[in-house]
């Protein structure tokens, strides 16, 4: 699985983040052919070898004429993006998004009929386009995105005078990992927030990984002291690792009814856990509660802990880092006189196959046809004695 690690060493921008995919590895040619397909111009790409503190990056920039001309992001979505390739489209889309959001909280009305210059600029939408494409050409499948540096002081914007990091910044960044520093610049713009707010999946990377190459994208500032960089490291998951690791969440509850305990464990679930339990506990001052125990993987820990916070009464969480032994396992469909039903199987330290029949198929069937859950376990053991599979492994 490749996975990316953008590092906002300096900051993020979209110009940024694009010349650190394109110092990587993806070809300006490339680029160039995605960008004769949205039908916006004239423009010039130009993506300049440059140098920050000895270090090798790329500089992009985009010869655009000047133009008062601001765009909707519905014009955006419905005009422009439907001429990319779907999975570039997809990704440039939940930018888009993203930003068209925020900028929306942040000024009042619908986002569809805001009018604002960051998204509406042929450049911030080349600049969406071509991180977009890039990640696709890379075959990205994961993201993470270390802490982003914030700057100080004002700027000026087509609204007047703003603070930095700007309003449409800051709730982008909301529930991401951010550092505060002193510099009084726009280290992170809107565009490069968006990025990681849409597609990013949490600050911390797997353990286990290989790194296989490194970009580096400059902005055009140049600060005493400060490297204006933006970083991205390609890596892959070492395959068959990544199941081993993962985290335990935890929380202790005295006060929900058993009904919302069971309809809480079905939402956590649904937030990605792997497995959810709960368990009896003896609270402060004698209270009897409960116990919640969800274990997951680092993806999707952010969702799962809020799951836990919006589906029960708990106002805080307990979680670690854990490693997990796992058995080789595959999935299957056997097919049966009363339908298909699912077969996990897993193989055992000592080489013996241990198979188990999935209970939601065999209660569907039951609920369905009124034929008793052993009834249909003996069916599907019947089956599978005569080797009777249907489907692909899964």
């Amino acid at each position: 699985m490749k996975v990316l690690i953008i590092d906002p060493v300096g900051g993020i921008s979209g110009d940024m983040l694009l010349g650190s995919l394109v110092h990587l590895g993806c070809p300006v040619g490339y680029l160039e052919g995605v960008f004769a397909l949205l039908g916006i111009g004239p423009f010039q790409v130009h993506a300049e070898a440059d140098s920050i503190s000895g270090i090798s990056c790329v500089k992009m920039k985009f010869d655009v004429p000047d133009s008062h001309e601001t765009r909707t992001y519905a014009s955006i979505r419905d005009e422009i993006l439907p001429r990319l390739p779907e999975t570039i489209r997809l990704k440039a889309h939940e930018i888009f998004q993203a930003l068209a959001e925020a900028e929306a909280s942040v000024h009042g009305g619908p986002s569809d009929e805001v009018h604002f210059h960051e998204v509406g600029a042929m450049d911030s939408i080349l600049d969406v386009a071509g991180i977009s494409a890039a990640l696709d050409w890379l075959r990205i499948e994961r993201i993470y995105a270390r802490p982003v540096p914030l700057g100080c002081g004002q700027v000026d914007s087509l609204h007047g005078r703003i603070p930095v990091p700007a309003p449409a910044t800051v709730k982008l960044l909301t529930g991401l990992k951010v550092r505060f520093t002193p510099m009084e610049a726009e280290l992170t713009t809107p565009t490069g927030a968006a990025v990681l707010k849409a597609l990013a999946q949490g600050a911390d990377p797997p353990g286990d990984l290989v790194m296989q190459g490194v970009g580096y994208g400059c902005g055009t500032k140049r600060f005493e002291n400060w490297p204006n960089l933006c970083r991205s490291i390609l890596c892959e998951a070492v395959q068959g690792r990544e199941d081993r690791h993962g985290y335990l969440v935890e929380a202790d509850i005295d006060d929900m009814t058993a009904e919302d305990v069971e309809a809480a464990l079905g939402r956590i679930t649904d937030a990605g856990a792997l497995d959810v339990s709960v368990t009896p506990r003896i609270m402060k001052r004698g209270r009897p509660g409960v116990g919640i125990k969800a274990i997951c993987d680092q993806a999707t820990l952010p969702e799962v802990m809020k799951a836990i916070f919006l589906h029960t009464t708990t106002i805080g969480v307990r979680y670690h880092a854990i490693e997990r032994a796992v058995l080789a396992r595959r999935q299957y469909t056997i097919a049966t006189r009363y339908g298909e039903v699912g077969i996990k199987e897993v193989t055992t330290p000592d080489g013996r196959v241990r198979s188990k029949p999935e209970y939601r198929d065999l209660y569907g069937i039951s609920c369905a046809s009124g034929i008793p859950l052993s009834d249909l376990r003996a069916e599907v053991e019947r089956v599978m004695a005569g080797g009777n599979r249907r489907g692909r492994d899964e």
